[in-house]
């Protein structure tokens, strides 16, 4: 069987031995390591998770199928709270009855033929550049700082350095952020064999077939907004073991240049809207039109560009 008709079931119903063969067998027909494979739960599914290393880039097995992705806001109950907190935003911005929001603001449902691929487990920024403690940007930097730098975790520069300390005040993590296009993102991320994921992809890799609004359910918070929140289930890895749509500040780019997906770049908690359309940036199948047109306008501007990186399977 290819690869890339690996479905969820199939890939779950393999023993641990057979599992780790075929993990093996992808790594080394893509160039791979493998990192592991373990088992996972997320609120109340479980999944086994097989990961990958490529040049530093942490990849999760996400399996295949034909799901049925987006949302149809007719079938959302929100809580007391929920319903308040859309009350309040409706009466001060004039927004329509919350079914008719959610609608507006949600991918339709629809169904889609998806391949089993390889997803990186975490955000990738084509225009960041890792950087050796020793690196004489580093260096120069700390010279310059001096004592400034006393107690501080992280410091970033105005040309685009950012430098991370332990607790001893020694270099952890350092690199370099060049300005960067969409296109030129994209070039980048092509240039070392990678692409993003398209808008289908992204919502598979982030909802993991979940028919709920969130990820991990209906329900949010209502006294806070996602970055208030340090710990939850919107922290946790998915079921498919990826660190995805944690902060509406971190939106990503996908294939489709006026698509983002995980956010809207924070301007609905940073413009106090209201909690509940502070957590619905983070729904699987969120969609802020205005937000991925302007971003993708000579208008648009970012202090990063974040992708979520693809590996197909041959």
């Amino acid at each position: 069987m290819p690869y890339a008709d690996l479905s969820f079931d199939q890939w779950n119903d393999l023993s641990d031995g057979a599992a780790g063969r075929m993990a093996q067998e992808i790594a080394d027909r893509h160039s791979l390591t493998v990192v592991g494979l373990k088992n996972t739960a997320y609120v109340g599914r479980s999944h086994r998770v097989a990961l990958f290393d490529r040049d530093g880039v942490r990849f999760a097995l996400v399996p295949g199928g034909r799901p049925a992705l987006g949302y149809d806001a007719a079938r959302f109950q929100p809580d007391p709270g929920q319903a308040a907190s859309y009350a309040d935003s409706a009466s001060e911005y004039g927004l329509p009855p919350l079914a008719e929001y959610v609608d507006a603001m949600t991918s339709p449902v629809r169904s889609v033929e998806m391949p089993a691929m390889l997803i990186a487990v975490e955000a990738f920024d084509p225009c960041e550049a890792p950087l050796a403690p020793d690196d004489p940007r580093v260096l120069e930097l700390l010279a310059s700082t001096g004592d400034r730098l006393g107690g501080v975790s992280t410091f970033r520069s105005a040309g685009g350095l950012k430098v991370e300390f332990d607790q001893t005040g020694q270099v952890v993590r350092a690199q370099a952020t060049r300005e960067a296009s969409y296109d030129e993102a994209m070039a980048g991320l092509a240039s070392i064999g990678l692409r993003a994921t398209t808008a289908d992809e992204w919502e598979w890799a982030c909802g993991a077939g979940a028919a709920t609004l969130f990820r991990w359910g209906d329900d949010c918070p209502n006294d806070g907004y996602p970055f208030d929140y340090k710990t939850g289930p919107h922290r946790r890895k998915n079921l498919w073991g990826l660190a995805i749509g944690q902060d509406p500040y971190r939106h990503e780019t996908t294939t489709e240049r006026t698509i983002v997906c995980g956010g809207d770049g924070g301007s609905t908690t940073c413009g106090g809207s209201g909690f509940f359309l502070g957590w619905l940036t983070l729904a699987t199948a969120y969609r802020d039109k205005e937000f991925g047109q302007w971003q993708a306008s000579d208008d648009g501007y970012a202090d990063e560009i974040l992708t979520r990186p693809v590996i197909e399977l041959s």
